[in-house]
């Protein structure tokens, strides 16, 4: 087996330390006079965007535009590609938790595509290479975004959560501040940090993995594992482990893939709005009894070298920071329709074990069960 992936897509560069984030104008810089900086409600309020742009030369014109909130949906990319293709910025800076970097990366990549957001998630059709130069800032410790070439896009009209990617998509400046993830709430901070954890196993299991992706993501399970309760009971000695841990998983996930936790946490996101950290972490005792066969010596040897029970520590986790499976009882009407979104991910693909649509309907009904 090769030790790396056929292709290996890194950030050009990656800055990590506190107080990094207070030099994103000037590093911008190198990629042009005039940006715009995408950002959350959160980074107004709490005054870190003015002190952002406070550090701004004279010779720099900065923009911002402020995403609504909750997940990036097709309608929002359209929105900002509206503000790029009208401001034409030399660069994109991404300031904000995964929805804000995917929202960015999606917008920056389609800047001057022919068709929608809406058409390249469902269509074949070759993505057009990025323009324009994206920087992400991550504000949570989760999804990894500042790491991959993957946007995860929500349409609601057709109930569908589904990724774009494309390797110009990858970001070229990542700044990993730790102190922009303090005043995060605890309960953003559980979700984000479940769904590091669960990106960081799922990339370890996957059928895609090498040994260059194991170390990262067995690097990103300890890790997280040590970091994410100090982190949510306020301990902001852990952010910065957080914070690494979170863009480690992502590099991983981003050359070997996942597995069926995400194949069923998308479509289950999409129609119940859940946070996905927490609909990933609801998914994985099913998933990990579908495919304990499977990973077995994994799951073994993280317990005998790290004591990391993975599904034992998910569910302290989960009691630990209250959060219960919103999906208890629920009903999904459009079944068919579910497993087949469940089937067509590359998630889904990437699962140590096969997945029929026997196997997705009987893990939908496990994760559903009251």
């Amino acid at each position: 087996m090769s030790l790396l992936p056929p292709t290996l897509l890194l950030p050009q560069q990656t800055a990590a330390k506190p107080g990094a984030a207070l030099g994103l104008v000037q590093a911008a810089a190198a990629f042009g006079p005039r940006g715009l900086l995408v950002h959350g409600h959160s980074l107004r309020r709490s005054g870190r965007l003015d002190a952002i742009l406070a550090n701004c030369p004279r010779t720099l014109s900065v923009r911002t535009w402020c995403h609504a909130g909750d997940e990036p949906t097709v309608g929002a990319v359209e929105a900002l590609r509206a503000e790029l293709r009208a401001t034409r910025p030399d660069w994109v800076a991404a300031v904000g938790g995964g929805s804000v970097i995917d929202l960015s990366k999606a917008a920056a990549g389609l800047a001057d595509a022919p068709e929608s957001a809406a058409f390249y998630q469902t269509n074949n059709a070759a993505l057009p290479p990025s323009t324009l130069p994206l920087i992400a800032v991550p504000t949570t410790a989760g999804t990894g975004s500042e790491a991959t070439v993957v946007a995860v896009l929500t349409d609601p009209e057709r109930t569908l959560k589904q990724s774009i990617r494309h390797p110009s998509y990858m970001p070229k400046l990542v700044l990993l501040d730790p102190d922009l993830l303090s005043g995060c709430p605890p309960a953003t901070v559980a979700a984000a940090g479940l769904d590091a954890f669960i990106q960081a196993f799922e990339s370890y299991t996957s059928r895609h993995a090498t040994p260059f992706t194991r170390a990262l993501s067995e690097l990103a399970l300890v890790r997280i594992a040590h970091a994410l309760q100090p982190l949510y009971e306020g301990d902001s000695r852990a952010a910065a482990d957080m914070l690494e841990a979170s863009y480690i998983a992502g590099v991983a996930l981003s050359h070997a893939r996942l597995g069926v936790i995400h194949g069923l946490a998308h479509p289950l996101g999409a129609r119940f709005h859940a946070a996905h950290g927490l609909v990933c972490a609801c998914c994985l005792p099913a998933c990990l009894a579908f495919n304990r066969e499977a990973v077995a010596r994994d799951l073994a040897d993280l317990k005998a070298r790290h004591g990391l029970d993975v599904e034992a520590r998910v569910a302290a986790w989960l009691d630990a920071m209250r959060l219960d499976n919103p999906f208890k009882g629920a009903a999904v009407t459009d079944r068919d329709a579910f497993i087949r979104e469940t089937l067509a991910s590359g998630s889904t693909a990437a699962n140590p074990r096969p997945v029929t649509a026997d196997d997705a309907a009987a893990l939908l009904d496990a994760v559903l069960s009251p």
